[in-house]
This record gives structure tokens, C-alpha cells and sequence, in this order.
């Protein structure tokens, strides 16, 4: 009895165990990871659509944003189509291959036609093998089609028959092939989304416009298993301007929250190479060591005002550089024009003095502006110019010349890194800011300021020293300053640029030997010139013991073998070249080379006003920073024009001389007041003529 009971037991605990894997099966297969990568088309919904009043123009992407934030199971933000030049093909290369580059590194920049054509079940890209060369062309490494050809089941595409669809190129493999390819009528696209989904880990669709559109999403959206990952952004548009496109996910703690990636660093921006770690990842695939995006994750709370208000102040940057700086130099012409009128040395002197030291206010007074935020154009440029002057007429005052420039270098440093050491917020959303819209940089400086910083930071120096001669004390004053800057403008942390220590050590390397008492040695320039291969060692090792992950990191310590090293540093003279004749670039760079040239010949009288060695020193470094920075960065001469711009302010500044009285031809004479003239009267140092001080300058 006992073992025919026993027997029973065992056959009925076998049909359950049985009956457990057989229903249990399909919810097995349900609650596998999958993604779903959805592309709609920026056009304005039907009137009703919850979330969409005042939003912007249709197709705009303003709109579909709004629908996007008004769906309370989505995270919103924007995503950086490409880099540089934009292209839907390239948006939509780049989705595929994880990793981009400037369009200017590519030859031709804008790639081909590619057309998806049906074959069979699946699909091919048409124009593929053109996209392949031209990436393998490109200074770094790029692989067209790694996120299908690293997922083994293969990817689905559903689209709409008659349309671009251009979507199916981030489907497409190594090969340009599609696994799986359906198209048909906008009505049934949603449901042979699904259809691919059960069947492929990864499935790409492009909805229609409108209406239909968004009930297809509503559909989508409302079939999402617990474990799936549902990606929807705007459809790259044909369109040839730089593109924020609106993005939204859905997934386990996205609902309701703002987007991010260590791409950007940016709450709600994140960039289309993020699209291939973020999949993978949720996946469990391993992403490949070529990548160069990173995985997208649930971030602050972001709303649709706020995306587009973010959108706003990135498209104004560039416009309103150049307005900005023609405002700037109308004030400083109309004010030299009201003083000239009392006298040329009576009080134009003060002007240029004013206006110099307005122009050292710059960089602090735009970061000021971008924490206001004025608005308009017209807005922006008055607070810049009102308070740019307005503190150059206190500094003026408060520090007597040749003091000056020590308030406003001191300023823009210590607001620089308190700010980039706090995300660099205000200082990408700064008219010198990196220009995010066109996905180049997110954080930290941009061309503008790379040499900008550490000119202030070596004239901070020169003021703070004045008429002190060569000593070892100015010269490790400068080699501090020097070390202080390369950190703000290049640790991974803060600055982020690797160009911007190399253009920090050049000009703090030049002026400490300057001011060594030995004076100018073989030794000396031996040693300086080996001062920015130290800086980057130094800012490769504070990057990886400290976590820095800047754009150093990221391009250059992690790439694998010298052959990506040299494509990098291929890559950055390609790109100073490309840049030295792109518009009016020629011509700028021209005009900085003369008026160097004319300071280096006439600069006995032109800097007779101040022949103190620390100014010296100062001024050829910052012409070695411009010159080196150059030379060696993917920018190119933007960086020596800057450096000019500055050495052109310092110059004014210097001839602003209040001692210099009618008859002097420039050359410090008797002050009005009957005491010494030049700097004697601030720094207690006898000032000589121009001939006496250049003979006793080296």
C-alpha cells in the first residue's frame, strides 16, 4: 500500500513539474529582454492631443516633444543627431556604428544615397559599400552596422510602403543586411512591429506622420513587457542644419524622467551613438571597445518647457557670437570718440584703458549672462556691454594702472572652475561656450576659450608683479599659474580639452624662462619645450586614477594600438587645416599674423609705456600659446586669432598710461603733476625713455 501511494505521488508531482514548464514556457519567452527602436516624424498631431499648447510650429519637433512628455510612462530629452555637418543618413549611420566624427573628417563629408531594397524576407542598404569606404577613409575607427552584427538573432525593420525609410539603415549589419524587413500600409505597422518583436531581440520601426502615427505609438507602447525597452525619437528630417531631435524611452524607471548619458553630461541630452550601449546593454551583450557612446539612463526630472527653452539658448549661441562681438568694439569706438573730444592724452588714454579691461571682463560677464538669461538678442548684447564697461570703469578706479587686469583675470579663473567644476552649465550655455548644437562638445571649454584662460591666467601674473624684475620667484609665479590652468582647461573633470594643456604649458613654459634671472638658455627652451609633453602625461594619469572620463580618455587612453593614436593626431591636423580655410578664416588669420608682426617691429615705442619683464614675459606667452595651440590642435588658427585679440587688448591697456602727457610721442615723459611718469608712480620703479629701455631689456 504504502509504495502504491508513493508511486501515485511521484506520477502526480511529475505532471505538475510537467505542467509548470509547459505554461510557464511562453511567459518565459515573453519576459526576455527586448528592444524596440521607433522613429516618428515631426509633424503636427490632430487638435486634442493632450500636452501640446504652445509648443512651437509644426515640424519644429517642438510639438512632438510636448505629445512625448505628455505620455506619463516616457522619459523625455533631446538627442544630438551627428557631429558637425548633419545628414539623416549620417544621423542614421551613426545609430548604427555606435561611434561619429566630425563630417569634415570624412571624404566626401556627406555620405550617398542609401535606400533600403526588399530581398526576399529580409533586406539590403543600396549604397552600403560607399559608406563602408568612406568610414574606413575617415582618422579614426568607425564600423557602419556593428549594433545589428553584434546581436546574432539578427534585427528587424518595419516601415511604411512609399517612404524614405531611411530608419532601416540603423537595422542594417556590417554588410549593409537586414534580417527581417516588412512594409505595408500605415494602419497595420504598429501590429507587424509586434509580429518582428516576437521573433528578434531588436526591432526598428518608422511610423507615419500625424494622426496615425500617434496611435500607432499608443499602441506600441501600451503592448511593452515588463522587460522591454522601447526607444522613440523624431525621425532624422531632410534638413541641412545641426539637429537636437526630441527622444523618449520606455522602461523600468524611466517613466517621468529626463534622459542623460556620460556622452553629454548634460541632464536631457543625449546623443544618437548613445543608442547602440543602451541597447546592448539591456540586451546583455557586450558592447565592442570601438564604441564611443555610452549607455542612456533615467536622469533629472525634465519637462517639455524646459527641453525646448534648452533647445532655444543652443540654436542662439552661434548666431549671436559675432552681433556680440561688433557691439563690444562699437562701445569702445564711441567711447574713445567722446573722450578724444577733451584730449587724446587727457582722457582718451582712460578710454583705451577702459575699453581694454572691458574686453579681460568678457569671459566673466557672458558666463553672468548665461546664468540671467536676457532673451533676446538684443537683450543679451545690452547686459554685456552695460556690464562689461560698467566694471571696467570700477577696476579702473579700484586698481590703479597697471593693476588693472588683475580683477577681471581673477574673476573669469575663479568663475571658470567653480563652474565647469559644478557640470560647466553655465559655460556651454555662454556665448563662449563649446557650441553643443552642433554635438561637438557638451561639457567642458570650447576653441574660444582654450586659449582665452590661460592668456588671462599669465596676465593675471603680470599684473600681480608688475615692475618686479627676473627673479625665481615671477618665474615659479608663472610656472604655478601655468599648472593651475593646464588643470581648469584640461582635466577630464573640469575643461575636458587636451588641446588646452598643451596650449596652457606652451604659454606658461615660454614666459617662466623669461623670467628667470640666468635669462633665456639652451637648457631653459629645452626644458620648456618638453613642458606640454609632461602636461599631458600628468593629465592622463590625474584622468585615469581619477575617474576624469573627459573627451582625453574617451578618444585617446582608450584607444586600442598606435594606429588609432596616430589616426587621432592625423585627425587633428587634417582638421586645422580644413579650418584654416573654411570662410573667412583666411583672411582673419591673416590680419592676426600682420598686426603681430607690426607689434614685434615697432615694439619699442609700442610697449614703452610698460617695459616690465613680467609684462614681457606675459605677452610672449600668450603669443606662444596662440602659436602652439595652433599648430596642434584640431581647431587650428581660431586659436592663434584669439591670442592675438588678447595681445591687441593688453596692448591698448599698456598705452593707456596715465602718465604719458602731450609731447611724448608715446615715450613716457613728465606727468602733469610734475612727478615721474611710466609706472613709477604706482610700482615706485623709474621709468626710462623707449631707447634707454630697450637697450636695457634683452
Amino acid at each position: 500500500m504504502y509504495h502504491r501511494l508513493l508511486r501515485r505521488a511521484s506520477v502526480a508531482l511529475g505532471l505538475a513539474l510537467a505542467s509548470i514548464f509547459v505554461f510557464a514556457g511562453p511567459v518565459l519567452a515573453v519576459t526576455k529582454p527586448r528592444v524596440l527602436i521607433v522613429f516618428l516624424p515631426a509633424q503636427a498631431p490632430a487638435a486634442g492631443v493632450a500636452g501640446l499648447d504652445q509648443l512651437g510650429t509644426p515640424g519644429s519637433g517642438n510639438q512632438l516633444l510636448g505629445s512625448f512628455a505628455a505620455r506619463p510612462g516616457l522619459g523625455v530629452g533631446l538627442m544630438s543627431a551627428t557631429q558637425g555637418n548633419y545628414s539623416p543618413q549620417q544621423a542614421m549611420l551613426d545609430i548604427s556604428q555606435g561611434s561619429r566624427i566630425s563630417a569634415s573628417n570624412y571624404d566626401p563629408q556627406v555620405p550617398g544615397s542609401l535606400e533600403l531594397v526588399v530581398d526576399g524576407q529580409g533586406g539590403r542598404i543600396a549604397g552600403w559599400a560607399a559608406a563602408l569606404a568612406r568610414a574606413d577613409g575617415a582618422p579614426a575607427t568607425i564600423r557602419p552596422g556593428l549594433l545589428a552584427s553584434a546581436i546574432r538573432a539578427g534585427v528587424g525593420y518595419a516601415g511604411v510602403s512609399g517612404a524614405s525609410n531611411i530608419e532601416a539603415v540603423g537595422a542594417a549589419d556590417s554588410r549593409g543586411l537586414v534580417a527581417a524587413v516588412t512594409l505595408g500600409s500605415e494602419s497595420t505597422v504598429a501590429e507587424r512591429a509586434l509580429d518582428l518583436l516576437a521573433r528578434y531581440p531588436l526591432v526598428v520601426t518608422s511610423l507615419p506622420a500625424g494622426l496615425a502615427g500617434q496611435n500607432a505609438l499608443n499602441r506600441l507602447l501600451a503592448s511593452r513587457g515588463p522587460d522591454d525597452l522601447f526607444v522613440v525619437a523624431q525621425s532624422p528630417p531632410d534638413a541641412q542644419v545641426s539637429q537636437l531631435l526630441p527622444i523618449a524611452v520606455a522602461g523600468q524607471g524611466f517613466a517621468g524622467r529626463g534622459l542623460e548619458s556620460r556622452t553629454t553630461r548634460r541632464d536631457g541630452v543625449v546623443t544618437a551613438i548613445d543608442l547602440l550601449p543602451t541597447t546592448l546593454g539591456h540586451l546583455g551583450i557586450t558592447v565592442p571597445e570601438d564604441v564611443r557612446g555610452e549607455p542612456i539612463v533615467p536622469g533629472a526630472r525634465m519637462t517639455a518647457g524646459g527641453l525646448i527653452e534648452l533647445r532655444t539658448r543652443w540654436d542662439s549661441i552661434a548666431p549671436r557670437r559675432i552681433p556680440a562681438l561688433l557691439a563690444m568694439l562699437m562701445a569702445c569706438a564711441g567711447l574713445l570718440l567722446v573722450l578724444g573730444l577733451g584730449g587724446w592724452h587727457t582722457h582718451a588714454r582712460q578710454g583705451l584703458r577702459i575699453c581694454a579691461l572691458a574686453f579681460f571682463w568678457l569671459p566673466g560677464v557672458v558666463l553672468a549672462a548665461a546664468a540671467i538669461g536676457p532673451g533676446s538678442r538684443i537683450a543679451e548684447m545690452g547686459v554685456i556691454v552695460a556690464l562689461t564697461f560698467v566694471l571696467a570703469a570700477i577696476s579702473d578706479r579700484l586698481a590703479p594702472w597697471p593693476r588693472g587686469p588683475l580683477l577681471p583675470a581673477g574673476v573669469a579663473l575663479v568663475a571658470f572652475t567653480i563652474d565647469l567644476a559644478l557640470g560647466s552649465t553655465l559655460t556651454t550655455d555662454s556665448l563662449l561656450g563649446s557650441n553643443p548644437r552642433a554635438g561637438v562638445r557638451f561639457f567642458g571649454i570650447g576653441n574660444e576659450l582654450e586659449p582665452l584662460l590661460p592668456g588671462l591666467a599669465l596676465l593675471a601674473v603680470a599684473a600681480a608683479l608688475g615692475g618686479q624684475g627676473r627673479s625665481r620667484r615671477g618665474a615659479g609665479a608663472f610656472a604655478l599659474m601655468g599648472f593651475v590652468a593646464a588643470v581648469v582647461v584640461g582635466y577630464g573633470r573640469l575643461g575636458a580639452d587636451v588641446g588646452g594643456v598643451i596650449t596652457a604649458c606652451a604659454g606658461a613654459a615660454a614666459a617662466t624662462v623669461l623670467m628667470l634671472p640666468g635669462g633665456v638658455t639652451r637648457r631653459a627652451v629645452a626644458i620648456a619645450c618638453l613642458v606640454p609633453f609632461v602636461g599631458v602625461a600628468l593629465l592622463a594619469l590625474l584622468d585615469q586614477t581619477t575617474g576624469g572620463n573627459g573627451h582625453f580618455s574617451r578618444s585617446v587612453l582608450e584607444v586600442d594600438g598606435t594606429s588609432n593614436l596616430f589616426d587621432i593626431f592625423k585627425r587633428r591636423g587634417d582638421m586645422a587645416l580644413r579650418s584654416a580655410g573654411r570662410g573667412l578664416m583666411p583672411a582673419v588669420t591673416v590680419g592676426a599674423v600682420l598686426a603681430s608682426a607690426f607689434a614685434i617691429r615697432n615694439r619699442i615705442w609700442l610697449y614703452a609705456p610698460l617695459r616690465a619683464p613680467a609684462w614681457n614675459a606675459a605677452m610672449i606667452g600668450v603669443l606662444v600659446a596662440g602659436v602652439v595651440g595652433a599648430l596642434t590642435n584640431d581647431s587650428g588658427p581660431i586659436l592663434f586669432v584669439a591670442s592675438v585679440f588678447l595681445l591687441v587688448c593688453i596692448t591698448a591697456y599698456i598705452q593707456g598710461n596715465p602718465a604719458l602727457v602731450p609731447g611724448s610721442d608715446g615715450h613716457p615723459g613728465e606727468a602733469a603733476d610734475g612727478g615721474s611718469s611710466g609706472i613709477s608712480s604706482t610700482l615706485n620703479k623709474p621709468v626710462t625713455t623707449a631707447a634707454q629701455s630697450a637697450a636695457q631689456t634683452p
